[in-house]
């Protein structure tokens, strides 16, 4: 659930955004303790430093940015050590990016940076900057060097970290110095192990000789889709004894839902821990859990007289859409299409598309072409995933509509997309009945090594929510393209296909 396929690009510049009342405390112990420890330090110059500091966490942006003008001029800036003056021209680039000034933002990063370079908010802040303008590798080289200098717990914003993980696929040893960082650090996302990144540090470790160290990589996954993979791919045998409750993935859904449970008592409302406890209890196919869990969310938002804003509609949006799917797995169809529309209302203040891509891939299932259509039309700013997520809505609608220049040009859309989102490329060739394409890009995608463990777990056999009369022909085909012998074929070599009593939502 962690990682949300169609997130605008808008949403990765959110996170260089940082709010300044989030900076506040690191400011106040950076900055305003500096005359116990400087003796040239000038009190009034600290006292409008901090004064200026505080007007931006209040909210008064705009005047902040008129005063840190002002205060970064001032030669009794010089008067602080390194570490404050970094603080400051940090807090300062804080202060521009709520303004919107993204590039003095980053001048502003850069000269905190070259004034302290083990100042990791600021090198964090600008890994997020080089990430949204699509600076991968640099941002990449940031994160990690921000790692390296950090002293505890790593405050690095999750949704970063997954997309900067996606971003480097193609670059397979910066992502393992990446994700080794993370994981020698410890870091968790929102308290929880991210098992899928642990799955893919494996891999690489596998591919890059260091079997040494998988067994303690593969000690911290206990998640029950990223154990499917790991289960499903051949590599990893000698790590795993499959018949024991440790590595059974149902045993896992429910140790995930235990865990979940009491991360939600710990950190109780409409979050991003309830987010995650409504998705693993769908998975386990615990429906009307998650239909009793979000009911009074659901009777307040049908009413509610204004939208939610930020993380909590982030939050709001992703609990009624995994009601919806709830309720798709109950044959409530007429509920879950209204929910959906609900959660896209709820969610539309948060940056976040994926409602509106659910939204239209319900239509588009549901034989309304037309509203399909109308549902994606006006998403922008997406990644590859959720680009590729709209072109194939926008094809199942074309080929029930017979309109074929629309289709062709979702046709050329996902292939020019294909190597990022290869999954859903693969997907929209079994939708148009191209089984031969299907099966030969199936062949590539085991053949890589870093592609194989996404390409066995879409094969592997889950319980299913009743089909929707446009998921009846996909399906049908789908099940040829599966049985195909070269398919069956290219899978054995590299791995194996099982039934889970598990929902693959």
């Amino acid at each position: 659930m962690t990682r949300r396929t169609g997130i605008a690009c808008t949403l990765l510049l959110s996170m260089y955004l940082v709010p300044v009342a989030d900076a506040v405390a690191a400011m106040h112990d950076g900055v305003a303790p500096v005359a116990a420890r400087v003796s040239t330090a000038d009190p009034d110059f600290m006292a409008e430093l901090t004064a200026a500091t505080d007007q931006g966490a209040s909210g008064d942006t705009l005047g902040a940015a008129i005063v840190f003008e002002r205060l970064l001029a001032d030669p009794r800036l010089l008067t602080l050590d390194d570490v404050q003056r970094s603080h400051a021209w940090h807090i300062a680039a804080l202060v521009a990016g709520e303004q919107k000034q993204e590039a003095l933002a980053g001048q502003r990063l850069q000269t905190a940076l070259s004034i302290n370079p083990h100042n990791t908010a600021a090198r964090f802040m600008l890994a997020a900057g080089q990430l949204a303008d699509d600076k991968v590798v640099a941002s990449a080289d940031n994160v990690i060097r921000g790692i390296a200098d950090s002293e505890g717990a790593l405050d690095l914003p999750k949704d970063l970290v997954w997309h900067l993980a996606v971003a480097l696929k193609h670059t397979p040893a910066t992502q393992r110095r990446l994700l080794q960082g993370l994981f020698d650090h410890g870091w968790k996302s929102d308290g929880l192990e991210p098992a899928e990144l642990w799955v893919t540090l494996a891999t690489l470790q596998v591919e890059a000789g260091e079997q040494d160290r998988v067994s303690a990589t593969l000690a911290r996954v206990d998640q029950p889709f990223p154990l499917v993979m790991l289960r499903s791919d051949k590599r990893f045998d000698r790590y795993l004894e499959r018949g024991t409750p440790r590595f059974d993935p149902v045993a896992a859904a429910q140790r995930h839902i235990d865990r979940l449970r009491v991360a939600t008592m710990l950190a109780p409302g409409i979050n991003d821990a309830a987010v995650e406890l409504a998705y693993a209890l769908l998975i386990a196919g615990q429906s009307q859990e998650v239909i009793g869990m979000t009911q009074s969310l659901a009777d307040y938002a049908s009413t509610a007289p204004t939208r939610p804003q930020g993380d909590e509609a982030r939050s709001v949006g992703w609990l009624l859409e995994l009601r919806g799917r709830a309720q798709r797995q109950l044959g409530q169809n007429d509920d879950a299409l209204a929910t959906q529309i609900l959660a896209v209302r709820m969610a539309e203040d948060s940056g976040q598309v994926d409602q509106s891509l659910g939204l239209g891939y319900l239509y588009a299932v549901l034989l309304r072409a037309a509203a399909a259509r109308e549902a994606v039309k006006d998403l922008k700013d997406l990644t590859a995933q959720g680009e590729s997520a709209r072109q194939l809505i926008d094809l199942i609608a074309a080929l029930h509509l017979n309109d074929s220049a629309a289709a062709q040009r979702a046709r050329d859309a996902l292939s020019a997309q294909r190597q990022q989102a290869a999954g859903i490329y693969m997907t929209s060739l079994v939708a148009d009945n191209r089984l031969d394409d299907a099966a030969a890009t199936l062949i590539a995608r085991l053949a890589d090594p870093l592609e194989r463990g996404g390409a066995l777990l879409e094969l592997q056999g889950f319980r299913m929510s009743p089909l929707l009369p446009g998921e009846v022909a996909f399906h049908a085909r789908w099940d040829r393209f599966a049985q195909r012998a070269d398919v069956k074929a290219a899978v054995s070599a590299v791995g194996r296909v099982e039934r889970y009593a598990l929902y693959n939502e």
